[in-house]
């Protein structure tokens, strides 16, 4: 008979859980409140793998990150990928899901990375009828992450601000901000980081990431493969100043460290995010 988990909210800082740190994870039990599952890793029909998740939903709130839904796309959107999703959610009674802005197939061909979106008002009405067209199926709010982008089109006529804001509103989805990938966009592209901050809807704001990223003479790549630099730190003191005590969670997918390396990490946003709580409280 499968388990039946009460569902309860992320908070505070997680972890991303990957295969190579699961069986530390289940003979330490660390001290956190959640950690996130990267989808098309665990969307198989049972097993081992799916017996490990059950044992550490016992103690920590999970959440469900992908990027295969290509929401940005053309191609149908895939209902039976869907429909395993959502199997795989309320199995695990999982906090949220979240996906990527922007699209990794098309004409049934499929792409290794995200692919990114123009901003026009033309793409923003074709995502956000996808969006809602996915959490009618999935019965759920999605959150959405801003993605690592590393060329731009000409004929965007939005901001990533003012796409991600909108986007938001008008398909009643979520935000996750994804730090990193706002620093990338920063120094490949020169999009100031602070000002698409700055235009996010603060109540849309569920989830903030941290990650490291791989500098390539000089262009940064989203790489998720080492420790989250000092740039992203200081863009999460301005995110925790603009959207408060969000659900932080640290990636790190390649060239994974031993699990106590990745716990300093979450550690230190822990800390952070005290400091900032604290000083917000004894303002006047």
């Amino acid at each position: 008979m499968m388990p039946v988990y009460k569902p309860w909210p992320a908070s505070g800082v997680g972890i991303g859980l990957r295969h190579e740190h699961i069986q530390a994870v289940l003979a330490q039990k660390p001290k956190l409140c959640w950690m996130e599952l990267l989808i098309d890793q665990h969307l198989s029909s049972g097993g081992a793998p799916l017996h490990q998740l059950e044992q550490i939903r016992h103690n920590y709130a999970l959440t469900l990150h992908g990027t295969s839904l290509s929401l940005g796309g053309c191609d149908p959107l895939d209902t039976v990928y869907l429909q395993r999703v959502k199997k795989l959610a309320r199995h695990l009674a999982t906090s949220w899901l979240s996906e990527a802005v922007g699209f990794s197939s098309a004409n049934g061909q499929f792409s290794h990375e995200l692919l990114p979106l123009p901003y026009t008002e033309e793409a923003l009405e074709h995502l956000c009828g996808r969006i809602r067209q996915a959490q009618d199926i999935l019965g759920q709010r999605l959150l959405l992450a801003n993605p690592a982008r590393y060329l731009q089109f000409n004929h965007s006529t939005l901001s990533e601000g003012e796409f991600l804001a909108a986007m938001a509103e008008r398909s009643d989805c979520e935000l996750l901000v994804d730090l990193n990938n706002l620093y990338i966009n920063e120094h490949n592209l020169g999009e100031p980081a602070e000002q698409t901050l700055t235009a996010l809807p603060a109540g849309r704001v569920r989830e903030i990431h941290l990650s490291g990223y791989h500098d390539q003479h000089g262009h940064l790549l989203g790489s998720h493969d080492s420790p989250v630099q000092p740039a992203v730190w200081q863009l999460f003191q301005r995110a925790l100043e603009l959207f408060g005590d969000t659900p932080t969670l640290v990636e790190w997918d390649q060239q994974l460290p031993p699990l106590e390396r990745l716990l300093e990490e979450a550690q230190r946003a822990r800390q952070l995010m005290k400091k900032v709580n604290d000083r917000q409280r004894q303002a006047p």
